[in-house]
């Protein structure tokens, strides 16, 4: 059974299922195959099932309708097991690894609900996101989670985690994943990633999001690259163009820009800096504001 595993897995990861693979890639990094043979039950634990393995075609089977956000991540395949705890069977902790084909893609997946200053992080690996019943970490080109059913299991789930971890390379550093957000005035903890369709255009894509204090207040800023100025200056007009019934005014700031009035995010003002579409929601004319704009320019590109 267990060459029969590891020969769906190959099968698997061959098909792929994703875009923005290329960006973060970690050469040498374990197969999901490799990984899911070497997790090993935490104490008062055993396996109980699996593991099974799912790519693209199959994802829905696993996760049902959140199939289509981690593909769009860029996953490739997904490996699910379960260990039952030796005092019920009843009591279990399901494991779930997702190569998402990138270290950026693995961020993007865990930034997505864990950015901010709410919930409770250890340190495994960069960072994992605990709870009592849950634990959620990124790592290289994968994103773990890992559940369980059981009363008291926090300390379990810490330990599954932290020999899980140790067992695949750490990707490119964070800073580094996100080298285009100017470091300063940058909240902590506040960036993620967005593959596409950013603010629902669909040439919003490959978005770097983070939260920044001006002024004594904060506002939001998405950063979405293009191919050169040119292209920029295009997705500038399409987003005017796709705002318009909400009344756009032009952006008296050293880039060419306008902003406009949005029902749930207030204020938001829409920019061309170099090849980049910059958008900071709660975007103010203000010295703080215009000095932030100014430090995207010439940012570094990833």
């Amino acid at each position: 059974m267990k060459r029969l595993w590891i020969g769906m897995a190959a099968c698997l990861l061959a098909a792929g299922c994703g875009h923005f693979a290329g960006k973060g890639q970690i050469a040498g990094a374990p197969t999901l195959a490799a990984l899911a043979q070497q997790a090993v039950a935490p104490a008062g634990y055993r396996p109980a099932g699996g593991p099974a393995f799912f790519n693209r075609d199959n994802l829905f089977e696993a996760i049902d309708g959140m199939a289509p956000e981690y593909i769009s991540y860029g996953c490739k395949a997904l490996a699910v097991w379960n260990w039952a705890s030796l005092k019920s069977a009843e009591e279990t902790i399901e494991a779930h690894i997702y190569d998402m084909g990138s270290a950026l893609g693995a961020f993007g997946i865990y930034s997505r609900t864990h950015v901010g200053e709410g919930g409770e992080f250890v340190d495994i690996g960069e960072e994992a996101a605990v709870a009592e019943d849950s634990i959620e970490f990124a790592r290289g080109q994968y994103f773990v989670k890992m559940s369980s059913t059981a009363e008291g299991a926090r300390a379990a789930l810490e330990n599954a985690a932290r020999a899980l971890v140790g067992k695949i390379p750490p990707g490119p550093p964070l800073n580094e994943l996100i080298a285009a957000l100017p470091s300063e005035g940058r909240v902590p903890r506040s960036e993620r990633w967005v593959p596409d369709a950013a603010f629902g255009m669909d040439f919003m894509r490959d978005v770097l999001v983070a939260r920044y204090e001006v002024g004594g207040k904060t506002v939001e800023v998405h950063r979405a690259p293009f191919a050169d100025i040119a292209a920029a200056q295009k997705a500038l007009a399409a987003f005017r163009a796709a705002v318009k019934d909400r009344s756009p005014k032009d952006a008296a700031e050293a880039f060419p820009g306008f902003f406009y009035e949005d029902q749930w995010m207030g204020t938001v003002g829409v920019f061309q800096i170099e090849s980049q579409i910059v958008v900071v929601v709660g975007y103010r004319k203000d010295a703080g504001v215009t000095a932030l704009l100014k430090r995207f320019a010439g940012a570094s590109a990833r």
